[in-house]
C-alpha cells in the first residue's frame, strides 16, 4: 500500500530534500564508506546477489522446509519482476554522477527492493512469533536501510527511490510468507498418550 502510494505520487523530478540528501551523500564520499558501499552494490547484484539466494535456499531445503522454500522463492521470484515493471512505467531519471554503472529508471531501487524482500524473509524464515523478533526485525531493518544509503551514496538512486524500493521488497516478502501459510495444510496434531 505505502509502495503503491510513493509510486502514484512520485515526481519525475527529484523533490528538494532529494537533492540535499545527494549533495550530503557527494560531501561525505571517502575510500572506507565508497567500499562498505561497493560491497553492498556486490550482494545486490550478479554473483554476490545469486550466493545470497542460494545460501538461503541450500539451508532450506537441508532443513526440509518446503513451505518456507517456496514462499522465499515467491518473493525473490516476484520482488524484481514487480521492480523491472515499475522501473518501465515511471521512467525516473537517475542521479548524475554516478559512482557505478546503473542501468534502467532510477524508481524503485532493486538493490533496495532485493533487500527489503531478503530481510524481511530471513526474520520470517528463522524467528519465532515473540519479544524477542523485535530485535531481528531491527537488524532486518539496519540491513534494509544499509543497501539504501549505498544506492544514494554511489549516486545510482534518488531517496525516495530507495524508499520505494525497501518498501516493495518488504511487502512481497510479507505478501508471500502470509499467502504461504494460508494455503499450507494443517500439520496433523499428535496424540499423547
Amino acid at each position: 500500500m505505502l509502495f503503491t502510494l510513493t509510486a502514484l505520487l512520485l515526481p519525475r523530478q527529484p523533490l528538494e530534500l532529494e537533492r540535499r540528501w545527494a549533495a550530503w551523500m557527494h560531501d561525505i564520499e571517502g575510500s572506507l564508506l565508497t567500499h562498505v558501499a561497493l560491497v553492498f552494490n556486490f550482494l545486490g547484484r550478479g554473483i554476490g546477489r545469486a550466493l545470497v539466494l542460494a545460501t538461503i535456499g541450500f539451508v532450506l531445503v537441508v532443513l526440509r522446509r518446503w513451505w518456507a522454500l517456496l514462499a522465499f522463492a515467491l518473493t525473490e521470484a516476484v520482488t524484481p519482476l514487480l521492480s523491472s515493471t515499475v522501473k518501465a512505467l515511471t521512467d525516473r531519471p537517475r542521479p548524475s554522477g554516478s559512482l557505478v554503472r546503473a542501468a534502467g529508471s532510477s524508481f524503485p531501487s532493486g538493490h533496495a527492493a532485493f533487500a527489503g524482500a531478503t530481510c524481511a524473509a530471513l526474520v520470517l524464515l528463522f524467528t519465532t512469533p515473540g519479544p524477542r523478533r523485535r530485535l531481528w526485525w531491527t537488524l532486518a531493518a539496519v540491513g534494509i536501510g544499509a543497501m539504501a544509503w549505498s544506492r544514494t551514496y554511489l549516486q545510482v538512486h534518488w531517496l525516495l527511490d530507495v524508499v520505494g524500493g525497501s518498501l516493495l521488497g518488504a511487502g512481497v516478502a510479507l505478501v508471500a510468507f502470509a499467502g504461504a501459510q494460508l494455503l499450507r495444510p494443517p500439520r496433523p496434531r499428535r496424540h499423547e498418550s
